[in-house]
C-alpha cells in the first residue's frame, strides 16, 4: 500500500514496498498466530483464525517470488486460492482489491500525493471486504478496517504529502476500534477478548507502518485464551465449506452469494469470474456444492466441521490415514482425518490394528501404498466379523489419500461417503520422484545409485541427473491427460526451491490449474505429485 514516493524521510518504490510488507506480513501473522487462535469466538469459536491467516499469507508469499506490476494476476490468483477460512477468505479479497486498483488506477495513483494513496487504498480495501460479505457484522475486521480507512482519510486530508503519518493514522484508528469491539459482539465480551480478524487486520497496518519507516511490528504473544462461550446445541453439525468457482460472471455470483446466504451463514465470496473462492458456514455441506452447479467450474472443494458450533456425534466415524510424514499428518487432521503416522516401511499388522481397536464408531481406511491396502484389507475383514462397519478405500498413493479425505462429509451415510471418497481417488493421478538406492531395471531402463527417479501412477518412467528436471517431466507426463489441480508434496531433504521451480513453470505452461503446495516431510520421496 505504499507509493512511489518518499515515505517517512526514506525512498521507498511502490514495487519494493509492496513486496517487502507481503513477506513480513506473513512472518508477523505466522508468529502471532496461536495467539489469534486463542481469542477466535467469532463467528464460530473453532481456534483457527490465526491459522488460517498464516496458511493464506503464507500461501500467496510462496507463489509470488516477487510482487511486481507483471505479478499482479499472479497475486491475485494465489490470494484467492489460499484463502482458508472466514478471516482468510477476507483479507483475499483485500489483497485482490488492491491488485485491481493499481492495475487500474496506477497512473492515476503516481499523480496523488503519498499520504492520499496510503488513504485510497486503504478505503478500497474496507469497501472490497464489505462487499465480499453476505451480512456484515458490527464489531469484526469489517468495522476495524473501515474506522482505520476513516482515519487514514482525515490524516490525509491535514498532511497528504506523509504517508507515514496517515499510516500511523490508521494504525491509531483500527486499535481504537479493536478495542470497541467487545461493546458490539455480545459473544467477544462474553468472551473477554476483542476480535481476532480485527486483531490481525491491526498487525497488517503495523507491518505497513514498520515497512514505510515507521517502528517494528511486533507479533502477539502470551494472550490469554479467550473465556470458554456457552452456545445453544445446535440440532445438526455445523461445517465449513470452500470451493474455487471458475467462469462464473458476477450476475451469477451475486446469485450464488444470495442462495448460500439463505442455506447458511458467514458466506465470503472473493474474486471474478476468472476465479472466485466461495466460503459458508451450514448444517447440510452438499447444499453448498450444489448451489455452485452450473455456474462455473468447481475445484479444491474443502468440508469442515467446525468445533464448536454443535455437539459432535461421538463415535459416528472414523477416517484412518496412513501418512509418510509430519506434515502429511498435519494435512490429514486438518480435513477431519485420523492419521497414522509412519517412520518408514508399510504399517505393519500390530499398528493398524492397535488404532482401529480405538476407533469407535464406523471406520474407513486409507492405506496409501500397496503394502498397506493388503494389511488393511485382511484386519477389515477380522473386524466386519465382529459386526464392525468398515472400508477400506483402494488408495496406493498419498495424494489419493488426500483426495478422499477431502471430500468426505460426516454427515453423509456410509455407502454414500465410501463410493464418494472412492471416487476422488480414483480421479487422482499420481506420481512421484525419488533417488535410486540400488541398481536396477525399469521400465525407463537401468539405474545406477543416485540416480534421479520419476514416478507416474506407480511406474518408473524417467531417469536423469536433476532432480528438478525429472519433476517437470513427471508433472508434463501427468498434466498431458488433463487436470485442474496439482498438488505438490516436498519430501525431507528436498531443495526449498524445489515446489516454486515446479510451481512456476506449470503456471507458465497450463492455464487454467490451480497449484498446491504443502511440506509432507515424508522419506524416501523428495517430491510427490497429484493431479485431479
Amino acid at each position: 500500500m505504499p507509493t512511489d514516493h518518499a515515505a517517512g524521510g526514506r525512498p521507498l518504490t511502490l514495487w519494493a514496498a509492496c513486496d517487502a510488507w507481503l513477506r513480513r506480513a506473513s512472518e508477523v501473522i505466522g508468529d502471532s498466530a496461536d495467539a489469534l487462535n486463542a481469542m477466535n469466538v467469532f463467528p464460530v469459536s473453532d481456534s483457527d483464525t490465526g491459522s488460517n491467516l498464516k496458511l493464506t499469507l503464507a500461501g500467496v508469499a510462496r507463489a509470488v517470488p516477487h510482487f511486481t506490476r507483471e505479478a499482479l494476476d499472479d497475486v491475485v490468483q494465489a490470494a484467492i486460492l489460499s484463502a482458508h477460512g472466514n478471516s482468510g477468505a477476507i483479507v483475499a479479497e483485500m489483497f485482490t482489491s488492491i491488485c485491481r486498483s493499481l492495475e487500474h488506477r496506477g497512473d492515476r495513483l503516481r499523480l496523488v500525493p503519498p499520504g492520499g494513496v496510503i488513504a485510497a487504498l486503504l478505503r478500497t480495501v474496507a469497501a472490497a471486504a464489505t462487499q465480499a460479505v453476505a451480512r456484515p457484522v458490527a464489531g469484526t475486521i469489517l468495522t476495524v478496517a473501515d474506522e482505520a480507512a476513516r482515519s487514514a482519510e482525515e490524516a490525509a486530508a491535514a498532511a497528504p504529502a506523509d504517508a507515514l503519518a496517515v499510516a500511523v493514522a490508521a494504525q491509531n484508528g483500527a486499535r481504537l476500534a479493536l478495542e470497541r469491539t467487545p461493546e458490539q459482539l455480545e459473544v467477544l465480551r462474553r468472551a473477554g477478548v476483542v476480535d481476532a480478524g480485527g486483531q490481525a487486520y491491526v498487525l497488517l497496518l503495523d507491518v505497513l507502518v514498520e515497512v514505510l519507516g515507521g517502528p517494528r511490528a511486533e507479533p502477539l504473544a502470551g494472550l490469554p485464551v479467550a473465556a470458554p462461550v456457552h452456545r445453544p446445541v445446535l440440532r445438526e453439525l455445523e461445517y465449513e465449506v470452500m470451493y474455487a468457482l471458475r467462469g462464473a460472471g458476477r450476475a451469477a455470483l451475486d446469485e450464488l452469494r444470495r442462495l448460500l446466504s439463505e442455506l447458511g451463514n458467514s458466506v465470503v465470496i472473493v474474486g471474478d469470474h476468472a476465479v472466485a473462492q466461495v466460503h459458508v458456514h451450514l448444517a447440510q455441506p452438499g447444499a453448498a456444492i450444489e448451489a455452485a452447479l452450473g455456474r462455473g467450474r468447481l475445484s479444491r472443494i474443502r468440508v469442515t466441521a467446525l468445533a464448536g458450533s454443535a455437539a459432535v456425534p461421538a463415535g459416528s466415524r472414523t477416517v484412518i490415514s496412513i501418512v509418510a510424514g509430519e506434515g502429511l499428518a498435519e494435512a490429514v487432521t486438518g480435513l477431519g482425518g485420523t492419521p497414522l503416522l509412519l517412520a518408514r516401511g508399510p504399517v505393519t499388522v500390530d499398528q493398524l490394528a492397535q488404532v482401529l481397536e480405538q476407533s469407535s464408531g464406523e471406520i474407513v481406511i486409507l492405506p496409501n501404498d500397496m503394502e498397506n491396502l493388503e494389511i488393511a484389507r485382511h484386519l477389515a475383514t477380522e473386524f466386519r466379523s465382529r459386526d464392525r462397519r468398515i472400508a477400506v478405500i483402494p488408495t496406493v498413493a498419498q495424494v489419493q489419500g488426500l483426495a478422499a479425505i477431502a471430500v468426505h462429509e460426516p454427515s453423509a451415510e456410509f455407502e454414500s461417503a465410501v463410493v464418494a471418497m472412492s471416487s476422488a481417488a480414483g480421479h487422482a493421478r499420481h506420481g512421484a520422484v525419488t533417488i535410486a538406492e540400488s541398481p536396477a531395471m525399469t521400465m525407463a531402463g537401468r539405474c545406477e545409485v543416485g540416480d534421479v527417479l520419476g514416478v507416474v501412477d506407480g511406474d518408473f518412467v524417467v531417469i536423469g541427473d536433476s532432480v528438478s528436471a525429472v519433476a517437470l517431466e513427471v508433472v508434463e507426463r501427468l498434466l498431458s491427460a488433463g487436470g485442474e489441480l496439482l498438488t505438490l508434496i516436498t519430501g525431507a531433504g528436498a531443495d526449498p526451491e524445489l515446489a516454486k521451480t515446479v510451481e512456476t513453470a506449470v503456471r507458465r505452461g497450463h492455464d487454467g490449474v490451480d497449484v498446491e503446495t504443502l511440506d509432507g516431510h515424508q522419506q524416501r520421496y523428495l517430491l510427490l505429485v497429484g493431479v485431479e
